[in-house]
This record gives structure tokens, C-alpha cells and sequence, in this order.
């Protein structure tokens, strides 16, 4: 792995992250770390370096580069996308000059869908289905707060080895990383997750642990995923009573006062993956004949709160 680059692209609470993990555990620094980004989080990062903090601690980190995008002009072996979904193509299409004919992309979107999405833009690069379970905020620009989960990987397992010296160093970093063969179905149990309790959280404007101990909220929940399921076992996914039931159980792993970035974006007035976690899945769902009926009412329950904002 020595002599090998990385970027993140895209330096939220998931690309925060995992940048600073790598920084705070790598061995060494034979491994170069980029981080592109924009706005006020490649400003403060510039002046304050990378925060990342949890509830017991926090650390100031220093990237081998940080780079504007759409000014990078080299490529990477590793690029982890970490982009909002919405705004998965322009960040690759902006920054098309770090993807190679050896680039491995991770894409780490709450999407079901992100690597068939960017595979087109990518020219030869390698895609592979990823997800992570993680739960983890920007608390301002730059500065990212680790609430909970375990920061695991998951990835479909290429078709070749030459990536496992990759895959042993975010290992070696502290990100856990699998490999599975069955890729789209773990997406799915991740959306699952990510889309019922940040459609919930954002509707009711509630937290983990009111949901975890409130049983009317508990069964709304339990309702959406059952949505959720219908809608993946239209396209081949089985999604069964354990899914849900291992759902429930996840999240008495996080804080009680813990809120998703979704809530959080709508309770400043931002839209933020509304398409995504909201908007797509009843669109499909009525393609499919579906009524997702709790999807559609907390739909408009969370565009009145827009209305306010």
C-alpha cells in the first residue's frame, strides 16, 4: 500500500469520518490523504485543520492536501465518495480528472443505487457497491461529531485481489471493512434503516431515543419499513422480519438525544436527501402499485416544516 493516494471526496459527517480515522491511525505517511471540498468546510479546514470529535474526546487533524473542487488534477488509487446524494454526479463529474483506469470508487451515499449511478461518469475506474453504518454530524463546517455506530464498511467483493492492500489499510485505520457477496442486499438493509428513521425523525422533529421508548413512534417506524420492504422485495430484495427486528435493535446502540442529518437539514430549512430518503422511494413505490401510506403522510408533514423555515 506505500506510495498509494487517497481522496475523500466530499468531507461531511460520513467523508469526516473516515478522513480522520485514516489520519489519526495510519501507521505512517507513505499513504497520502486528499480532501476536496468547497465552501465554508474547505475554508475552515484550511484555517483550523480537520475537527473531529466524540463525546469523550476531540482532535485536530492535518490532510497531506486539501483541494477545491474541480481543481484537483490528479489521480487517485482510492477516491471514497461521501458526497450528499444529491449531489453525488456534479461532485464527479467536477472532479472527473481523479478518477484512472486504477481507481478504485467506494461510494458511501444513503443510495441503494450510487455505484450504477457514477459508473458511466467514471471512465475505466473501478465501482464497487459500499455502504457505512454510521452515525455522524457536522456540528459547523469542518468540524465533524461521531454519535454513534461502528463506522463499518461494507463492500461487494471485486472480482479480483488487487485491492486487498486497500482494503487491509482502512482495516489497519480503524474502518472496519467487509467484503460480501450478496452487495445489494446489505444497501437495502442500510436504506432501510437511513430512509424509515430519517423520514420519522424529520417529520416529528423527534430524537433515536424518543423513538426507541415511545410506542406509538416505535410503530410508526415499524410501519415504514414495512413500506420499505414491499418496495425491495418488488425489485428482488428480501427485506424480512429480521431486517426490521435488527433495525430496532440498532438503534438502542446510539445516544438518546441523537438526531439524523436529514432532521437536521430540515430543521435549518435545507432539503437536504429529501429526494432520496423521501420523494424516490414513494415515487417507486406507487410505479409498483404500492400505497406507502405513512411514507406520503410524513411527506407532507415534512414539507409544512420547509414552508416555516
Amino acid at each position: 500500500m506505500k506510495g498509494k493516494s487517497i481522496a475523500i471526496l466530499g468531507v461531511g459527517g460520513v467523508g469526516g469520518f473516515v478522513g480522520a480515522k485514516i489520519l489519526a491511525n495510519r501507521p505512517d505517511d507513505s499513504v497520502k490523504l486528499d480532501l476536496i471540498s468547497r465552501g465554508a468546510t474547505y475554508n475552515n479546514i484550511k484555517s483550523k485543520g480537520l475537527i473531529f470529535s466524540n463525546p469523550d474526546s476531540e482532535q485536530v487533524l492535518q490532510p497531506d492536501g486539501l483541494v477545491l473542487s474541480g481543481e484537483c488534477e490528479n489521480i487517485y488509487d482510492l477516491v471514497i465518495l461521501a458526497t450528499k446524494s444529491q449531489s453525488i454526479e456534479k461532485a464527479v463529474l467536477e472532479n472527473s480528472k481523479i478518477f484512472g483506469e486504477g481507481t478504485l470508487v467506494l461510494p458511501l451515499q444513503n443510495m441503494v443505487n450510487a455505484a450504477d449511478t457514477i459508473r458511466p461518469l467514471v471512465g475505466k475506474a473501478t465501482v464497487l457497491d459500499a455502504c457505512i453504518y454510521l452515525i455522524s454530524n457536522v456540528q459547523e463546517p469542518g468540524h465533524i461529531k461521531h454519535l454513534g455506530g461502528p463506522g463499518k464498511v461494507i463492500v461487494g467483493s471485486p472480482t479480483t485481489d488487487i485491492y486487498d492492500d486497500i482494503f487491509k489499510f482502512l482495516n489497519l485505520c480503524g474502518v472496519p471493512l467487509e467484503l460480501v457477496a450478496d452487495a445489494k442486499l446489505h444497501l437495502w438493509k442500510k436504506f432501510l434503516f437511513i430512509s424509515s428513521l430519517g423520514t420519522l425523525t424529520a417529520a416529528k422533529n423527534v430524537t433515536f431515543g424518543e423513538i426507541n421508548t415511545n410506542e406509538d413512534l416505535k410503530k410508526l417506524w415499524i410501519g415504514l419499513m414495512e413500506e420499505l420492504a414491499q418496495l425491495a422485495q418488488k425489485q428482488e430484495v428480501l427485506l424480512d422480519d429480521a431486517a426490521i427486528n435488527n433495525a430496532l435493535t440498532m438503534i438502542s446502540n446510539f445516544p438518546h438525544n441523537a438526531k439524523s442529518s436529514f432532521q437536521l437539514d430540515i430543521e435549518s430549512g435545507h432539503i437536504g436527501e429529501k429526494k432520496t430518503l423521501v420523494d424516490d422511494v414513494i415515487t417507486h413505490s406507487k410505479n409498483y402499485g404500492l400505497n406507502c401510506t405513512h411514507y406520503r403522510e410524513l411527506e407532507s408533514e415534512i414539507i409544512k416544516k420547509l414552508a416555516k423555515n
